[in-house]
């Protein structure tokens, strides 16, 4: 891995654990982040649902939850868009999936296409 690689994915880790810190209160258990698969950039996030999003989960109530985040995710985006460009050096297109509903794995996988 070269040197602007690594400050790239360094500089990805960080804003992740930022973006979970806002709206968690805390950061995550744990971020990885893959240059492997160029131009995709795959971002894993262990642990980060909100405390609201995980006592709804107890409760059953899965329905609020995807409700819950697709609120979030707007506000989210609107929040870090702008650093995560920079940080990408520009424009890009994601996806997300929550892997592992159980809480002592759950992740979200985020992959950034930086193709666009």
């Amino acid at each position: 891995m070269t040197e602007s690689e690594f400050e790239c994915q360094e500089k990805i880790r960080r804003l992740a654990v930022k973006i979970v810190k806002h709206y968690r209160g805390r950061g995550p258990d744990n971020v990885k982040v893959r240059l492997e698969n160029s131009p995709v950039i795959t971002v894993e996030i262990k642990g980060i649902l909100s405390n609201l999003s995980e006592i709804l989960m107890k409760e059953g109530a899965e329905k609020l939850v995807a409700e819950y985040w697709k609120i979030l995710k707007s506000h989210l985006e609107n929040e870090y868009m702008g650093e995560l460009k920079e940080a990408l050096g520009g424009a890009f297109t994601y996806t997300w999936r929550i892997l592992n509903l159980s809480p002592a794995d759950r992740r979200i996988v985020v992959q950034l296409n930086t193709s666009v």
